[in-house]
């Protein structure tokens, strides 16, 4: 679950934030200037991500479609204050990329696709309010991975929200032309009984 880092009690920067020690194997975000601590995930979450990473990039390269980020790219979005997201995947297509290459900070501006690996310890409002924020500050589509109900939620901007199970077939839409692929590809790896 993520919550308050434990002894913060002022509101932190995002240039506080960059700076700051975070312990290894955990993920923050600043969410309104709040410090926000998770713990590690776990394999399940993990082998979806990277299998998630690899079938994207297998796509986008060769195409030259923009970049592909694993865990750990954050992105400052600026139309919220002081609030610094880090998607567990995310795509920027290649027209939204610095022209002279990335430098120090962070990217921004919001992903053009989202991806969030559910965890055991994510509650609904927090994962609600991981979603509204991306949406709000730009990106229009997201994919919600559920490892242990082994379907994938798709919440975009232009569309229908969908849930997607295993036999369906995950389509990059309109921000990632030409991608597909069997859901059943992102839950490679994955034991069929999670619980």
């Amino acid at each position: 679950m993520a919550r308050p880092a434990r002894g913060l009690s002022m509101l932190m920067t995002v240039d506080e934030f960059l700076v700051h020690d975070s312990p290894e194997g955990v993920k923050t975000e600043l969410v309104r200037g709040e410090l926000r601590v998770s713990p590690p995930p776990g394999n399940p979450h993990l082998c979806a991500l990277y299998n998630i990473v690899a079938l994207l990039m297998a796509h986008v390269i060769p195409a030259r479609l923009g970049r592909v980020f694993g865990d750990g790219a954050g992105y400052e979005l600026q139309q919220l204050p002081r609030t610094v997201r880090v998607p567990d995947v995310s795509f920027v297509r290649a027209d939204r990329l610095p022209s002279q290459g990335f430098g120090p900070g962070l990217f921004k501006h919001a992903p053009d696709l989202a991806v969030e690996v559910l965890s055991p310890s994510e509650t609904v409002s927090q994962l609600q309010e991981k979603l509204d924020d991306f949406l709000s500050s730009g990106t229009t589509l997201i994919w919600v991975v559920d490892p242990r109900r082994r379907t994938v939620r798709i919440v975009s901007t232009n569309a229908a929200e969908q849930l997607l199970h295993e036999g369906d077939t995950l389509t990059g839409g309109h921000v990632l032309p030409g991608f597909s692929c069997g859901v059943e590809e992102v839950f490679d790896g994955i034991a069929r009984d999670l619980s």
